[in-house]
């Protein structure tokens, strides 16, 4: 086992003066945010990236992949905690997700994979994307990616990755889902998020109704599209609901943040922009958000521009939470709060947010230094809740 409490110094992070001071405030929910070093890896010249946790019926199941230059991933890896997050027993590859030699050089691998546990069927559902290599580089980096799936049982055991299908005329280059928040309705049903991309330079985002049996997962309708012809245009989704209406936080290349809000998490109403409720808007860089949802108020969690930080790329540290004012859409800039702080030149990498308990919401996040090969920290952040939620997972 390797104990997540033996941490160093420098990255053990209790936030106490600033909580003490948001204590004062009644409506504050949060008690403490704590961040720990899970694996080391800058001093190693590792880095295990896009650490992706979910709670399961008796464990909590991380899914992590090696990353050793830009966008370059490796085989996935799983590794469990059966204490909330406090151990976690060594790394191992998942079956069946090694890299597709090709031929000629070229090779694929499944990528930014995301864990859920299905209460329905009680497996693990894993959604990811397909990720092409040519001589240890990403090649088309903007086309050609598709939904990959695989099944985390209740044996232990794991099914191999399979494609999800469903042609239309906005995602004949690429439909893909990496990364992205999604929600589980009652019936079993999923709302998957997702990015897609046709002849035109600029991607547009959805959200994807999906059938799951515990075995096979079946597109059955598409969502409204959204769509902001800048650069890239809009990427990577995330979903949740609060207040009785679903919620998506999308990632955008206007150096802003944007959002919509549905009834149903299929009909999307009109792009909207993050903004503060001063009137500022959230400058950020091409780059996630994702939503932390307590049943009593909804969070976003960020990167954005700071005097601090205008040197890093994308401006990727430190990672803030603000909430979220569902009445008027607008952040309350006196709650934001650095959750995982900066740590000199390196940058955060993809994130993702885990309800555990009704108590304590777990963030995790790689602390990347750019060089040859990538080396970084992999580190969790926990956030204790002063009351219960209710919301603490989307089933």
């Amino acid at each position: 086992m390797q104990d997540g409490t033996s941490l160093r110094s420098a990255l053990l992070i209790t936030r106490r003066s600033a909580v003490s001071l948001f204590a004062r405030r009644r409506e504050d929910l949060i008690e403490s945010i704590e961040t720990r070093l899970l694996w080391e890896g800058k001093k190693s010249r590792a880095c295990w990236f896009h650490p992706k946790v979910a709670l399961t019926k008796n464990s909590l199941l991380m899914t992590v992949q090696l990353l050793t230059d830009s966008d370059v991933m490796h085989q996935p890896h799983y590794s469990e905690s059966f204490d909330s997050g406090k151990t976690w027993t060594e790394r191992k590859p998942i079956p069946a997700l090694e890299r597709t030699v090709l031929g000629g050089g070229f090779e694929d691998v499944v990528s930014d994979v995301v864990p859920e546990f299905h209460p329905k069927t009680g497996v693990v559902l894993c959604l990811g994307q397909d990720v092409h290599y040519k001589d240890e580089k990403l090649i088309r980096p903007g086309e050609d990616r598709w939904i990959r799936y695989f099944v985390r049982k209740a044996d232990g055991s794991w099914t191999k990755p399979k494609k999800l299908d469903f042609p239309h005329p906005e995602a004949t280059m690429l439909m893909s889902t990496g990364c992205s928040q999604r929600w589980t309705l009652p019936n079993g049903d999923v709302l998957v998020p997702v990015t897609m991309l046709a002849n035109r330079p600029d991607h547009s985002v959805s959200t994807l109704l999906c059938s799951f049996d515990g075995i096979d997962l079946k597109a059955k309708r598409l969502g409204n599209i959204l769509k902001l012809p800048v650069k890239r245009g809009l990427m990577e989704p995330s979903i949740t609901k609060h207040d009785g209406k679903f919620w998506l936080t999308i990632r955008a290349e206007d150096e802003r943040g944007h959002f919509a809000v549905s009834p149903d998490g299929l009909s999307w109403e009109r792009l909207e922009t993050h903004t503060f409720d001063d009137g500022s808007p959230l400058i950020t860089s091409t780059t996630q958000q994702h939503w932390i949802n307590h049943s009593e108020k909804l969070y976003l969690t960020y990167t954005r521009k700071d005097a601090s930080n205008e040197k890093i790329f994308r401006w990727r540290t430190p990672t803030f939470m603000a909430e979220f004012d569902t009445r008027r859409k607008v952040l309350v800039k006196a709650t934001e709060r650095i959750i995982v702080p900066r740590d000199g030149d390196a940058m955060h990498g993809n994130f993702h947010v885990t309800h555990i308990s009704p108590r304590e919401t777990l963030v995790s996040l790689a602390d990347i230094l750019v060089d040859k090969p990538f080396r970084g920290d992999t580190l969790i952040t926990s956030i204790r809740w002063r009351r219960d939620n209710a919301a603490r997972t989307n089933r």
